[in-house]
């Protein structure tokens, strides 16, 4: 990875400061500004801010692309003109951005008071394009690519049900995902109401391959390596938290390597909670629950959680040149791992784990996250604190630690986890030290935490008077800390360790 990027950062280097924060000020209602991530490898090597400026004409705009490296400092700029554009993805390979968006002549939210109004609505979904875009590092345009986009309408739920006008919003049913190819160029998924494509292009933006992916999924998830092209389908509606199936492709042409659901060896459909990279092999990995199969529709209320909706824990190496795919599943559902019932509840804390995201370490273990159900009483439960879960490469079971995290008000059987849940997960590694952290952002506060030393290095809250904070994974071992500052309307974003 240091390689690949190491051009880039040469570039930003030897001319510019390593800035450390950025202020971004709002302008004014016709000046709207898109910050967004730039990856490579599924990891974060830079920023891109993209601004709509004035009206050009009356069909287009004039647009600005502000590139930025991984400390935030500006490294290039372009400018052009175009029809309305929402930028929905970055991604980063040899010095050249792929830029993905949607145009369509109406985007965001629009009031709806008649059949004509939503007509016209419906005919601006139906005229609209995907737009990919390369861009080198020196702000020049190498190339765009246009492919026609049926875009789907969507009611907005409102206030009230006596309201006097609609508010509907055009959106692209499947979504949009550009992922770089190592040495190749740049993958792209996207997929309208009628079909769902998988397109292959150089570095230079012209198609290698393009095929349609025959089957109807709810959702799809793109990852890319130097050794495959990975599309996970989730397909099966009768097993709610399963039915996944993983295409795996070639990288130089789109031909198929092979296709499987995942399920275990006992034929039980496999939650996935994790669809990523090892940070030592670099080949990428799935990790999850297995569901039990007397549960499988029975997963959404802390009763069900208290029955054992799962029998355990998967980890599954995908393998890459010369190494071979691997599964590696633990069940508890024997109680062959002290300290852990055959229902999930570890019973020295009297809790079971609402598992939210899993990462690889640098010892060969899968480090599982969620948030802890403590039972409270005979018949009550609140959802306390974030924990941690290693599977071994043996197969074995530990409780890693639990942290001390914003608590719930404690609630009866019936109550459903996901909307009481607050916590989400994020990961962030360091590879020059080996070190492994999660960001818990809870209701009140944000934990940073050290996965290898088992301790929390910064508790962040999320508002301080009129400032509001959020944390998130930047370049790698680092956090970006953004402030929003509502009463002087701007937010700064810091770069920081963690």
């Amino acid at each position: 990875m240091k390689k690949l990027v190491f051009p880039l950062l040469f570039v930003l280097f030897t001319s510019t400061l390593r800035a450390q924060s950025k202020v971004f000020r709002e302008v004014g209602e016709d000046i709207a500004t898109q910050f967004k991530p730039i990856t490579q490898d599924n990891t974060l090597v830079g920023y891109l801010a993209f601004t709509r400026l004035e009206k050009a004409d009356a069909d287009s705009f004039n647009y600005r692309v502000t590139i930025m490296d991984e400390n935030l400092n500006d490294i290039g700029t372009v400018n052009f003109r175009e029809e309305n554009l929402e930028l929905e993805t970055v991604s980063f390979e040899q010095n050249v951005l792929c830029l993905g968006y949607i145009q369509t002549a109406l985007s965001g939210t629009q009031k709806i008071r008649t059949m004509r109004g939503y007509k016209k609505v419906e005919d601006a979904a139906a005229a609209s394009h995907v737009l990919l875009q390369w861009i080198s590092l020196n702000g020049k345009v190498i190339s765009s690519y246009y492919q026609e986009a049926a875009l789907s309408t969507a009611a907005v739920p409102g206030r009230s049900p006596y309201a006097s006008s609609i508010r509907v919003v055009n959106l692209l049913r499947y979504g949009m995902q550009i992922r770089n190819v190592p040495r190749v160029g740049f993958c792209l998924f996207f997929g309208d109401g009628f079909k769902q494509d998988l397109i292959l292009f150089d570095l230079k933006g012209a198609v290698i391959h393009k095929m349609a992916i025959p089957d109807l999924a709810d959702r799809y998830y793109l990852h890319a390596s130097a050794t495959y092209i990975y599309l996970m389908e989730k397909r099966d509606v009768r097993v709610p938290e399963g039915g996944y199936k993983l295409c795996v492709y070639s990288p130089q042409d789109l031909s198929s390597v092979i296709d499987f659901d995942l399920r275990d060896s006992k034929d039980n459909w496999l939650k996935v909670l994790s669809f990523d990279n090892d940070p030592v092999t670099g080949d990428a990995f799935v990790a999850g629950c297995i569901i039990s199969p007397a549960m499988e529709k029975q997963f959404g209320t802390a009763f069900d959680y208290s029955n054992g909706p799962y029998i355990g824990l998967f980890s599954i190496d995908l393998g890459g040149p010369g190494r071979d795919m691997k599964a590696n599943c633990s069940y508890w559902d024997d109680e062959k791992f002290p300290g852990l019932s055959a229902d999930g509840l570890f019973t020295d804390k009297e809790f079971y784990v609402k598992y939210a995201t899993a990462t690889k370490d640098f010892s060969g273990n899968t480090i599982f996250a969620g948030t802890a159900l403590a039972l409270v009483g005979s018949a009550k439960f609140k959802l306390a604190d974030g924990v941690f879960v290693r599977q071994e490469a043996s197969g074995r079971i530990v409780l890693d630690n639990s942290v001390h995290c914003d608590e719930s008000k404690s609630f009866g059987p019936a109550g459903v986890l996901n909307d009481l849940d607050k916590k989400d997960f994020y990961k962030v590694v360091n590879t020059d030290t080996k070190s492994n952290y999660m960001i818990i952002d809870d209701a009140e506060n944000i934990y940073v935490y050290n996965v290898n030393s088992k301790k929390v290095m910064r508790t962040i809250p999320h508002k301080d008077g009129t400032v509001k904070t959020d944390v998130y994974p930047a370049k790698e071992g680092h956090i970006i800390v953004a402030e929003y500052h509502r009463k002087e309307k701007y937010t700064r974003f810091s770069i920081e360790a963690p």
